[in-house]
């Protein structure tokens, strides 16, 4: 049996238990909810959002008598689409003699929809000229009504990946539609990972949701409880991080996922009953370079050649994206980089860092970073501030 198994995940969201940190935004989010008011929460990808999601539904649903429904909206493209996602969220999250009222209430309606296997999915799949999906949808929508009308129970609904609403030509209209009648018996968290879409759906006057949550952003994590996770889990598995924990915790700059991939990386270097050196850390960030080369290399093809030029000059000018002398050696002229800028920040690649920027992924930063002293001698790059 395999009993010595690396305690670092970064593949998939943490379980609500592993969580580092995020007390705070844990209990920002349920006093919210309790409290009868709607959330935009934003966060770039990776940051541990839907991890946080999971744990504010758990504690929810065991400590404050909420019905907790997470609905994934990464990707959908129509009604449809989104009739599925709504209607397996309820299917998973409702059970016992609640799951068996909305039920028999979703079969008088006559859509199709059903909390068990046969659902619209099915449907759409066997007979999609006999499905409605929007008068599917609508019917939904309203569950948070029937739930409050089978006991008084508060439903607490999470939206996960919301930005891709805008995807569905007035699905923001149409859920508003819902929304603005419930607040008496539901609280909807509205999460999103593009902070330019997010903001047209909730900061554009001419948008139907414009106004209606409030906006609470996730941050990185400190560097103080990422030392104490990663030092707690070497221990657990007789290890210790040694003086590998101080790059670790400074290549990774607070940023959620990457200090779980450096963490798991380093432990693979790290025989059981030692402890990690610099070399252990070296070869552990190669390696999860390497790792991220094809990611990377994706990405950075998919920038136009200005955002590129201006992410390199993000970094080369340490923050500062319009020194003359790094725009002159890119070839960027200030007002391209400074749009540039703008439409980087709203893709959730740079971030504001008070006056300066800096590229949210710190990793992807160290890979761009290469990029600018290609061809220049080793000591150059080693001499550089990061």
């Amino acid at each position: 049996m395999i009993t010595d198994v690396n305690p670092f995940v970064y593949s998939h969201p943490l379980a609500p238990e592993d969580i580092i940190d995020r007390d705070q935004e844990t209990h920002d989010l349920l006093t919210k909810a309790i409290g009868g008011h709607y959330v935009r929460l934003y966060a770039p990808r990776k940051y541990g959002k839907t991890s946080l999601l999971k744990r504010a539904l758990q504690e929810g649903g065991t400590h404050e008598g909420l019905i907790p429904i997470l609905v994934d909206l990464y990707r959908v493209v129509s009604i449809a689409d989104v009739t599925i996602r709504v209607e397996r969220a309820y299917a998973a999250a409702l059970k016992g003699s609640m799951h068996g009222k909305i039920e028999a209430w979703l079969q008088q309606t006559g859509l199709g929809l059903s909390l068990g296997a046969f659902g619209i999915s099915a449907k759409i799949q066997l007979n999609p000229k006999d499905v409605e999906p929007l008068a599917a949808l609508h019917a939904l929508l309203d569950l948070p009504q029937r739930l409050d009308e089978q006991g008084g129970y508060r439903a607490f609904i999470a939206l996960d990946e919301f930005q891709d609403v805008n995807n569905i030509p007035n699905l923001d209209g149409i859920m508003r539609s819902h929304f603005q009648h419930q607040a008496a018996f539901a609280s909807y968290v509205f999460a999103g990972s593009e902070p330019g879409l997010m903001k047209q759906l909730f900061e554009d006057r001419s948008r139907p949701l414009y106004g209606s949550a409030v906006p609470m952003r996730l941050g990185r994590l400190p560097y103080e409880d990422l030392a104490a996770y990663i030092a707690e889990r070497f221990a657990q598995t007789d290890r210790n991080v040694g003086e590998a924990l101080n790059p670790l915790l400074s290549a990774a700059d607070g940023h959620p996922q990457r200090s779980m991939l450096l963490a798991y990386h380093l432990w693979e270097q790290v025989e059981q009953g030692d402890t990690a050196t610099l070399d252990s850390w070296r070869r552990a960030y190669a390696t999860a370079l390497d790792e991220l080369e094809p990611e990377f290399d994706a990405a950075w093809r998919k920038l136009s050649v200005n955002h590129q030029k201006t992410m390199r000059a993000v970094i080369a000018g340490h923050g500062s994206p319009y020194k003359a002398s790094v725009l002159a050696r890119l070839d960027l002229e200030k007002p391209n980089a400074q749009w540039s800028v703008k439409q980087l920040v709203a893709t959730a690649d740079l971030e504001a860092e008070g006056r300066k920027q800096r590229v949210v992924d710190p990793l992807f930063a160290a890979w761009i970073r290469r990029i600018n002293f290609a061809g220049m001698p080793r000591e150059m790059e080693d001499a550089a501030p990061a």
